[in-house]
C-alpha cells in the first residue's frame, strides 16, 4: 500500500470539553495578565479506532509541535517522550494498538522547566502550552521512508545535477530488499527524470545528472521542484514527496550571493505569536504572515526569531521568494550540560526537518545573545555541518569580540539611540564590522538586530513618533546598504508580542515591532 496520512486535528477532549487543533491551552487577554495561568500541566484526550486495514502496517502519530515536555501515552502505557516545544516527533502505536477503542492521553506541562531550552534564565517572549501544530495519523508499510535529504552541487553550471540521500525505517528487522524509484517533476508536474535504484540497505544513495532547462530559485523567481521517491518491498509500497529548488546562498566577507550574485539581504525577525491565541493558528496564518513580509513590508529575509517555526510559514516562504535564517530555541541563557545536550538535539531535529528549504540559508546554532561556550557551540556547528554541508551557519551575539566558530558573525547591533542615552558617541545608524568582531579583518557579517527596544513605537502613538520609526529603520538599512563588507540588516521585529513583567512596557507587551500584534 502507498502511505496515507490523516488529519488528527478534531475532537480531541481538553477538560470536558471537545477542541481542535492548532490549540492554546489557555486563551489569554490582550495584555495586563500573568503568565502563570498557562505555566501548568494540562491533558489532551482521543479515541482511536483500530481498523482491520491497519493489521501489518505501522502505524503512528507525527506531532507537529507540543509546548512543552509532552509525555504520549497509549491505553494507559507511556509511548514517547519530547521535551523540546519547537520541532516534531513522532509517536509509534504498531505493537500497542489493540481491537476497537484505544484511549490516547498526551500530557504536557506549560511551565518554564529550566532543564529544557529555552528555559532556565529570563527570557522577552512568552512559550503558550498546547499543542498547539497539527497532527497527523499515518499508516504506511512495514519498511517505509524516513527522510530524504537532497542537495544542488552545481547550479551555476548549465547541466545541472542533485546528490539524494533516502532514509528507510525498518522497526521490525525484516528482510530488506526492493526497488527504489526516483521522478523528478517540474512545476507543472512533468517527469524531467525517472531513474530505479536496488535497495540493500537503510541509506540509499544515488545522483541525477545532466539536467537541462533547469530554473533557478531566487527571491523574484522561485522555481520549485518535487522528487518523489517511491520505494517497492516485499511487504508493500511507500513513497514520499519533498519539494526543492536548485539554488546556491553564500556569505562572504564582501557580502551575500544568491545564485553567484549580490544581493543585500533587508529584513525582520518574527515571533510566531497572535494576540490571544498564543502560538495556534494554523496553515492560512502561518501563510498570511508570510505575505505581509514579503508583500507589504517589502523584506526579503525573515529571522525565525527564537526557535524552528511552523513548516506552513517555511513552506509559503519556498513559494512566495523569501529567504530565512532559522534558529534554535534560546535567549541568552546557557544551561548545564543536559540543557546543552538538548539544545544540541533541537539543532539535529531542526535540520533534519528543513533542510530541504530553499529559503533557508543560515542556520542559528548559538543561542540568541547568549555568551561565550567553546565546546557547547563547537559542537552545535560541528553537528550543522555534518548534517548539512550546504549551508553556513550563525550565531547571534550582542556583545564585541565574541568567538567566531561559526561560518558568519552576526550581531546584534543597537548602537543607535544610545547618543540620546547620555553616550559621549555622536550619532550612529551601525558600528564598523571589525569594532563588533574584534578582528583585524574583515569576516563573513551581517546585522541581525536593530532598533526594537531602542525605540518602541505603538501604532495609536502619534505621527511625529511612528514617522521616527520608520525613519531610524531606513537610517540603518541606508547604512547597512552602503556597507559593501556587511550582507544587511535584519529589524527587530516585524509584530509586537506578549512577554514577561520584566519585559516591554509593564502591559505584558512588547511595542518593538513595524507593526502590531495584529498585522496592523
Amino acid at each position: 500500500m502507498v502511505r496515507k496520512t490523516f488529519n488528527f486535528n478534531n475532537s480531541w477532549i481538553f477538560e470536558n470539553s471537545e477542541v481542535c487543533l492548532p490549540h492554546s491551552a489557555v486563551e489569554l487577554p490582550f495584555n495586563y495578565f500573568d503568565e502563570s495561568i498557562y505555566q501548568k500541566e494540562f491533558t489532551y484526550e482521543k479515541i482511536i479506532n483500530q481498523k482491520a486495514s491497519w493489521n501489518d502496517k505501522e502505524v503512528c502519530l507525527v506531532f507537529e509541535a507540543i509546548m512543552a515536555n509532552a509525555q504520549i501515552y497509549l491505553n494507559d502505557k507511556k509511548i514517547v517522550s519530547h521535551t523540546d516545544g519547537y520541532t516534531p516527533f513522532i509517536a509509534r502505536l504498531t505493537d500497542e494498538l489493540k481491537k476497537g477503542e484505544n484511549k490516547l492521553r498526551v500530557k504536557i506541562d506549560g511551565s518554564e522547566n529550566p532543564s529544557i531550552p529555552p528555559f532556565g534564565g529570563r527570557i522577552d517572549y512568552l512559550t503558550y502550552a498546547g499543542i498547539y501544530r497539527d497532527v497527523h495519523l499515518r499508516i504506511t508499510s512495514p519498511i517505509f521512508i524516513h527522510n530524504i535529504k537532497i542537495e544542488t552541487p552545481n547550479v551555476l553550471e548549465e547541466k545541472k545535477s542533485l546528490k539524494v540521500r533516502v532514509n528507510l525505517l525498518n522497526p521490525k528487522a525484516l528482510n530488506l530488499s526492493g526497488l527504489l524509484s526516483a521522478n523528478l517533476l517540474n512545476s507543472e508536474g512533468k517527469i524531467l527524470s525517472n531513474t530505479k535504484y536496488e535497495i540493500t540497505e537503510k541509506e540509499i544513495f544515488f545522483e541525477i545528472n545532466n539536467l537541462k532547462n533547469i530554473e533557478l530559485w531566487d527571491i523574484d523567481n522561485p522555481s520549485l521542484y518535487d522528487l518523489d521517491i517511491i520505494i517497492q518491498t516485499p511487504y508493500g509500497i511507500d513513497n514520499l514527496n519533498e519539494r526543492f529548488g536548485f539554488r546556491s546562498a553564500e556569505f562572504t566577507k564582501n557580502g551575500f550571493m544568491l545564485n553567484g550574485k549580490p544581493l543585500k539581504i533587508r529584513g525582520l525577525n518574527r515571533h510566531q505569536s497572535f494576540p490571544y491565541v498564543g502560538y495556534a493558528l494554523g496553515k492560512s496564518a502561518q501563510y498570511k504572515d508570510a505575505e505581509i513580509l514579503k508583500f507589504d513590508l517589502r523584506v526579503n529575509l525573515v529571522r525565525t526569531s527564537h526557535y524552528p517555526q511552523s513548516k506552513h510559514f517555511l513552506n509559503r516562504c519556498d513559494e512566495i521568494g523569501l529567504l530565512v535564517f532559522e534558529e534554535i530555541a534560546g535567549w541568552q541563557h546557557i544551561g548545564g550540560k543536559n540543557w546543552q545536550n538538548n539544545s544540541i538535539e533541537n539543532v539535529r531535529n531542526m535540520i533534519q526537518r528543513d533542510w530541504n528549504h530553499p529559503s533557508i540559508i543560515l542556520w542559528g546554532v548559538r543561542i540568541n545573545e547568549s555568551s561565550d561556550n567553546h565546546e557547547f557551540y563547537l559542537k552545535t556547528n560541528q553537528v550543522a555541518h555534518q548534517l548539512d554541508s550546504t549551508r553556513q551557519t550563525g550565531g547571534v551575539r550582542k556583545f564585541e569580540e565574541g568567538e567566531f566558530l561559526e561560518d558568519v558573525y552576526t550581531m546584534n547591533d543597537f548602537i543607535l539611540g544610545e547618543e540620546e542615552l547620555g553616550g559621549n558617541r555622536g550619532r550612529i545608524p551601525l558600528r564598523p564590522q571589525r569594532e563588533c568582531t574584534g578582528l583585524n579583518y574583515d569576516v563573513p557579517y551581517m546585522v541581525t538586530e536593530f532598533n526594537g527596544h531602542m525605540f518602541p513605537t505603538k501604532s495609536i502613538d502619534n505621527e511625529l513618533r511612528q514617522n521616527e520609526h520608520v525613519l531610524r529603520h531606513l537610517e540603518v538599512l541606508n547604512a547597512a546598504y552602503g556597507d559593501s563588507n556587511n550582507a544587511g540588516a535584519i529589524g527587530w521585529c516585524a509584530f509586537d508580542y506578549n512577554t514577561h513583567k520584566d519585559f516591554g512596557s509593564g502591559d505584558r507587551i512588547c511595542y518593538h515591532g513595524v507593526m502590531d500584534m495584529f498585522r496592523e
